[in-house]
């Protein structure tokens, strides 16, 4: 039987029996009904958004038992202030359902956002995908990549948690779309770019329109936006055919060069192109596209210089090549294991 309380119930009765229920845990069931509840009415998320604000302004933890009918879990004395462990416990109860509210709400600060929206999207080694969202947004995958997507009624998040996507961004200039990579930022309101997160940097290449970049950390307490008027002072842009190499220490913003760009992005047509990069350089690269490892004979093997055009999916091809046009042999050494070394 479903839990959802009648609309004619007083919304700050509805709103304490739902934080009752988030704290000891919600059914399946529970878990739609709340969803439901808070996109019912605008004044049932302020109300919920009030009450645990209330937190803040309890003198003890047997205040709160008053206002809840189950008692609440006791917390050390070196433990966060009442209102941050509330916080807490409410704030990871809905990001389990998929639901997010603005951190600064909980803090007294800025507005309610509903989640319309949330899903992960994902590429294992060697695969290539690309998915159109609601609002005809694309996010082209590269392989081994992994990003989490959220819609609010204010907002557009990506958050690349790995590899690489290209995305084409559908206009809104109400709902700026603005992607988490690294400590970076990166907003759009409909343009085209490239992201890669690597170990050390982000790569950030501009095939349409403008970006915004700023680091996270200098965010100011304004949500970033695409006016001055809003942005970190050290927020800039980065133009169609520009190249951003986005470091904690450092940005550097690369001038167009066509012939690198077009190899940097070669991946979205399942391909690689090396003009003149190490061996060792492009088999990096290559490594990205399968499960295999590559070791080197010696380093004139490693610092060999290689150019041409091979496709991602086959890795034998390539071998195959670099044995005819550049006198580089292979040996599977072991299940995932290829040394690569000049002929003799």
């Amino acid at each position: 039987m479903s839990n959802v309380i009648e609309m004619n119930k007083d919304p700050m009765d509805e709103a304490s029996l739902w934080i009752t229920r988030l704290d000891r845990g919600l059914s399946e069931q529970e878990q739609i009904d709340l969803k439901v509840w808070l996109n019912l009415s605008h004044t049932h998320l302020e109300t919920f958004m009030q009450l645990v604000k209330l937190w803040d302004k309890m003198e003890s933890l047997s205040q709160l038992s008053e206002l809840f009918p189950r008692k609440p879990r006791s917390v050390p004395k070196h433990k966060l202030p009442i209102f941050a462990w509330a916080a807490s416990v409410i704030f990871a109860s809905l990001m389990s359902l998929g639901l997010w509210l603005n951190a600064d709400v909980l803090f007294g600060q800025g507005s309610t956002q509903i989640v319309q929206f949330n899903s992960d999207y994902e590429t294992r080694v060697g695969e290539q995908s690309t998915f159109f969202l609601q609002d005809k947004t694309r996010i082209k995958l590269n392989t081994n990549s992994l990003v989490r997507v959220t819609y609010t009624d204010k907002q557009r998040v990506f958050e690349l948690l790995r590899g690489e996507m290209h995305v084409a961004v559908a206009h809104n200039e109400h709902k700026p779309l603005s992607v988490y990579a690294g400590s970076n930022i990166i907003q759009a309101v409909g343009t085209a770019f490239n992201v890669e997160l690597g170990s050390e940097d982000v790569e950030l290449i501009v095939t349409d329109g403008k970006v915004l970049v700023s680091d996270i950390n200098s965010r100011t307490a304004a949500p970033l936006k695409l006016s001055d008027v809003y942005l970190s002072p050290k927020s800039f842009s980065v133009s169609k055919g520009q190249k951003a190499q986005l470091k904690a220490s450092n940005t550097t913003i690369i001038g167009s060069d066509a012939a690198k760009l077009a190899s940097d992005l070669a991946w979205q047509q399942g391909n690689l192109i090396f003009r003149g990069e190490s061996l060792f350089d492009a088999m990096q690269e290559v490594s990205r596209y399968t499960n295999y490892q590559f070791d080197f004979g010696d380093e004139d093997t490693k610092s060999l210089q290689i150019a041409g055009f091979f496709k991602t999916s086959d890795i034998s091809g390539l071998l195959a090549a670099l044995e005819s046009n550049f006198n580089v042999v292979f040996k599977k050494i072991s299940n995932n294991q290829i040394r690569l070394s000049k002929k003799p």
